[in-house]
């Protein structure tokens, strides 16, 4: 298999994870969190919006557009080209600006959650920007998150 391709599925597997993660109360328990299964709905609830972000001013709803936001990248990673992964770098700088808001406003207890996801979007970042070789993305960002 190419390298390029296995590179692709693997940022695909793993924007999927993470959109899991996020989409519903049982997303925690993926990385071993059952427990914080009832801060879910409380938490997820409303978001006062990032600034620099097009919920910024009328806020959001985390439990969708983070989800969402996510779905979107691990659809573009199957794809190709220079340009396309220059689109994806900014929006995930826009979600690493979202996670920043998100640490803040969330509950503590799923500080956990939000951390390995920011650790995720770091790690793609370092990709993106060619700071990180393809061969280095492909081994696990965390053993929780493959």
């Amino acid at each position: 298999m190419d390298a390029e391709v296995a590179l692709r599925r693997v940022r695909r597997a793993r924007f999927l994870r993470l959109a899991a993660l996020h989409a519903g109360p049982l997303g925690p328990a993926l990385v071993g969190r059952p427990d914080l299964a009832p801060l879910h709905e409380e938490a997820y609830a409303s978001c006062p919006g990032a600034a620099g972000l097009a919920c910024e001013g009328v806020g959001g709803v985390p439990r969708v557009c983070l989800t969402r936001r996510l779905e979107h990248l691990a659809h573009s990673a199957l794809r190709g080209g220079k340009r396309r992964r220059s689109q994806e770098k900014a929006y995930v700088e826009g979600l690493l600006t979202c996670m920043g808001l998100l640490k803040r406003t969330f509950p503590s207890e799923l500080l956990p959650v939000l951390e390995l996801t920011e650790k995720a979007l770091q790690e793609d970042l370092a990709y993106l920007e060619g700071r990180k070789t393809p061969e280095a993305h492909l081994a696990p960002v965390d053993e929780r998150l493959p």
